[in-house]
């Protein structure tokens, strides 16, 4: 039988040469994680990554355009360029700061794009295309949608 794959929305804000991202550590393991995450039923990509980030880091956002679909076998993410627009950055109370829900360390966090290269940010595919965007085209990213699959 053939299971739908779970979609998700995540967001790339970038603010003064950094993007906004989720420290982890879980089972031994340490990356970082562009914001975002599942999709609820009847729920839009937008809607999704907005919720997300507010859920996740206290930022009211506003998704400007999508610039990457990753796909893998069990899920399709959708990554979008977005506006801070308002909000105190770290004031998240979503259910990974709950201590019945918490599945390890989740602390945001900014990273400086100069380093992604040599960060664990997942998925690295992803990582890999925004550095290199960033590095052509600056702050607007790519003007087309970028499909990676894996």
């Amino acid at each position: 039988m053939n299971e739908a794959k779970r979609e998700r929305a995540r967001a790339i804000i970038i603010s003064d040469n950094k993007i906004v991202s989720m420290y982890r550590e879980r089972d031994g393991r340490i990356f970082y994680t562009f914001p975002g995450g599942g999709m609820e039923e009847g729920e839009t990509e937008q809607d999704c990554v907005a919720r997300e980030v507010l859920e996740e880091f206290g930022l009211i956002i506003n998704p400007i355009k999508k610039v990457y679909i990753y796909e893998s076998e069990r899920s399709i993410e959708y990554f979008y360029l977005c506006d801070w627009v308002d909000g105190k950055f770290g004031t998240g109370e979503g259910e990974e700061f709950q201590p019945e829900n918490n599945n390890g360390i989740y602390k945001p966090v900014f990273i400086e794009i100069s380093k992604i290269p040599s960060l664990p940010l997942m998925p690295p595919d992803v990582a890999a295309a925004f550095y290199e965007d960033y590095g052509k085209n600056g702050k607007t990213l790519r003007s087309d949608i970028k499909i990676i699959k894996v």
